[in-house]
């Protein structure tokens, strides 16, 4: 690595060190507030990260620097310190998000695409900083409710058109830097348009500063699969939004999911439907509908335990993460690194959170008290680490349909990808995997006791009055559970690969 390398780092480690210094300044001495001061340094921080491929050649030290950064600003943000970068009116972990996408954006892209690198660090210094202060500062905001934070219309829009232009002036301005080269302008305006909406979606269903990571995460994919591929694929994954947009709308509509699901419905359909096409597309379609379908089953014994479970029928976007997320890693993994065996393990991953939801979806119905999976004891109806025998048929018909699926659209290659053995697996490892999640349940998850109706809860707040927690730990819910038993299906295919 050359020394001149080392002299720009440290010339940028100073620069970031005085944009950090004048903050701390003009909020102390002349009465900026802490939201200025922080969109101030947003700005140009990101406008000097997306201007060292012009001046490193290697992305070593960025990377250093960056991880540095991330450490301290965690420190800073838990620690109450840097208040002209860390003293919003809400607590933001962007600070810590902001190098962090930037080290991963660097270490995938610095070799391969510069022109993606730029321009979403460019993304997320300027439209993320614009869509803040245009919803921030609208005389009358439409406000939307996606997620855990107060969006605006105005803050969507600021960002769609700020995004697509800033896509427009990178792939005009720095169009040598495109390994395929120069794009038409109806290419060009194409790729912005289709960038722009997923920066969009990620920034408007993004809390506590996870826009930093999100929007130029998530905006570096959607590039680099639109440059890396041909008209005909770029064809498909267009189309593949359309289908995600309306299944998102569909299951919106009929309250499958509320406004923060139906975006993260379209997000990771998005991915979903446009990269992996019909062979991953049909599971993780197979399992939303499907357990969409039972949850509204047997509507009025369900209502009645309401106040049991921690969330509706009804799945907001923690639900919808826990369930299909790491589907989607496994997905990606699939698409960057080429290994069939990735396909086996979406399978597998969804045949557990299927096998989980018809258990209790099912299970919650049957005329059998449920013991303690761990117990044997019985156990009101609802309690998590209950099992039913009709519960647990049902788990094994749901991963029994997904491995079935999963073996009908496999990707074509020789061998077939998903044979019989491997399907015999996945049912076998959903099945396990609803056990897990049933032991998990009983044994971590966290349990309340209602202090009016003493009734057991999984909801922190019960006749709107705060609960007391009896069991398991404080951070492990009942979305954590979930995602706890995808990985569980995942491990027990990768253990079993290695036995047949």
């Amino acid at each position: 690595m050359p020394a001149s390398d080392w002299n720009y780092l440290a010339l940028f480690a100073a620069g970031l060190i005085g944009l950090i210094a004048a903050a701390e300044w003009l909020r102390k001495k002349v009465g900026i507030g802490p939201e200025g001061t922080r969109k101030a340094v947003h700005i140009l921080t990101g406008v000097l990260v997306a201007a060292t491929p012009f001046v490193l050649h290697s992305f070593w030290p960025i990377v250093i620097l960056g991880s540095a950064f991330a450490a301290i600003d965690f420190f800073a943000v838990r620690h109450h310190l840097l208040s002209g970068l860390h003293n919003t009116s809400r607590l933001t972990y962007g600070t810590v998000f902001y190098p962090i996408s930037f080290v991963v954006l660097a270490l995938l892209l610095w070799n391969h695409n510069q022109l993606i690198l730029i321009t979403a660090m460019l993304i997320m210094a300027i439209s993320d900083a614009v869509a803040a202060m245009v919803g921030g500062n609208a005389a009358k905001p439409i406000q939307l409710h996606p997620h855990l934070e107060k969006k605006s219309l105005q803050g969507s829009l600021a960002m769609f058109f700020t995004t697509l232009a800033i896509v427009l002036f990178s792939v005009s301005v720095f169009s040598e830097l495109n390994p395929s080269g120069p794009l038409t302008w109806l290419s060009r305006f194409g790729l912005a348009v289709v960038v722009a909406i997923m920066a969009t979606v990620c920034e408007a269903v993004s809390a506590k500063g996870s826009d930093n990571l999100t929007v130029p995460l998530g905006s570096a994919l959607v590039m680099h699969y639109m440059l890396s591929h041909g008209a005909g694929d770029q064809l498909f994954f267009i189309l593949g939004m359309l289908l995600a947009a309306a299944t998102a709308l569909f299951s919106y509509r009929v309250r499958f999911v509320d406004a923060s699901g139906a975006i993260g419905v379209y997000v990771m359909g998005t991915i979903v439907f446009g990269i992996g096409r019909w062979a991953f597309s049909i599971p993780i379609l197979t399992f939303f509908i499907l357990s969409s379908v039972l949850s509204k089953m047997g509507g009025r014994r369900k209502k009645r335990l309401a106040g049991t479970f921690e969330k509706s029928g009804v799945r907001d976007i923690w639900q919808v993460i826990a369930n299909g997320g790491l589907a989607v890693v496994l997905l990606l993994a699939w698409y960057f690194l080429g290994w069939n065996g990735f396909y086996l393990l979406y399978v597998a991953s969804l045949a557990a959170v299927t096998a989980d939801t018809w258990a209790t979806e099912i299970g919650v119905l049957s005329r059998q008290a449920p013991r303690s999976i761990v117990t044997l004891q019985p156990v009101p109806v609802g309690a998590s680490g209950g099992v039913t025998l009709l519960g647990s048929l049902s788990a094994l018909a749901g991963a029994l349909i997904l491995a079935a699926v999963g073996y009908a659209f496999s990707p074509h290659a020789s061998p077939r990808v998903l044979g019989c053995k491997e399907f015999l697996l996945i049912l076998t490892a959903g099945g396990l995997a609803s056990f897990v999640d049933s032991l998990l349940g009983a044994l971590v998850q966290a349990q309340y006791r209602c202090a009016i109706c003493q009734k057991q809860t999984e909801k922190k707040v019960h006749c709107g009055h705060p609960t007391k927690m009896i069991s398991g730990l404080t951070w492990v819910d009942n979305d954590r559970v979930n995602a706890l038993s995808a990985v569980a299906g995942m491990i027990f295919v990768l253990l079993g690969l290695q036995l047949i």
